[in-house]
């Protein structure tokens, strides 16, 4: 049951739409003290209003791009609410260009994928971790992933750097559930959820497809809702259960 969490403080990331909007308002609902990080702040605050009520909900403008953001904001949070509980790592972006492209904007693209999806989940991973030690209480981590991450279909298109980190999710998964284990810390868990194709803009907003219907037409999908009620159920597992990885496909999906 996720009653145990309420009062319990936690921040998303990416939260201005998609997958990250259904966690926020799942959340908030739920009881739970909501920190929501995004770069489109404004759009974080619309959901605030449309939840309404006596929700405990914050949106906070964050480039987890950014280190210098991400150290800003998380003290930021530290400063008004002194603890994190949970940490949902959410956002991600893609670029769409080629590996072999010789150019400078497709090595920025490359990057800008890395700085957000890899290194960005570290360093809110690490500021989070800070705050949940300092807490002194159960925790939990956990980073949304991709089927991507563990098997890289052919889709007739590049994804560039995309699939390789999420590749590196899957590892980085791992990598702090371990140094948890180093550090003696049994009370602070991690957990990874790979969802398949959730039909949300950022297919779009990557350049992979021109629109959501191209890709939409015949292919079973998810919506955000699934993925948020996926990692509500590793919110209800027991304390001594770590769910460390959970993967989710639509019914039909073929890869």
């Amino acid at each position: 049951m996720t009653e145990k969490w309420a009062g319990k403080v936690a921040v998303i990331t990416g939260t201005s739409a998609g997958i990250g909007a259904a966690l926020f308002k799942d959340f908030a609902n739920a009881g739970i003290i909501t920190i929501g990080l995004a770069r489109r702040a404004e759009k974080v605050e619309d959901l605030i209003k449309e939840l309404g009520g006596d929700v405990k909900a914050y949106a906070y403008k964050c480039d987890v791009s950014s280190p210098e953001s991400v150290t800003e904001t998380f003290k930021a949070i530290e400063e008004k609410f002194g603890v994190v509980h949970i940490l949902v790592n959410n956002a991600g972006v893609g670029r769409s260009t080629s590996i072999f492209d010789e150019s400078p904007e497709a090595f920025r693209k490359m990057n800008e994928i890395l700085d957000t999806n890899v290194r960005g989940l570290a360093h809110c991973s690490r500021e989070a971790f800070r705050l949940m030690k300092k807490s002194d209480d159960y925790g939990m981590i956990i980073n949304i992933n991709s089927v991507i991450g563990h098997q890289l279909p052919f889709t007739g298109f590049s994804m560039s750097m995309y699939g390789a980190s999420k590749y590196a999710v899957t590892a980085l998964t791992e990598t702090m559930r371990q140094e948890m284990l180093i550090q003696e810390n049994s009370k602070i868990r991690m957990s990874s959820v790979s969802p398949g194709y959730v039909n949300t803009e950022f297919v779009v907003a990557a350049g992979f497809v021109p629109d959501s219907t191209t890709v939409l037409e015949g292919f079973p999908y998810l919506v955000g809702d699934d993925v948020s009620k996926a990692v509500m159920y590793l919110l209800s597992t027991p304390y001594n259960v770590n769910v460390t990885e959970l993967t989710i496909r639509p019914v039909g999906e073929k890869f």
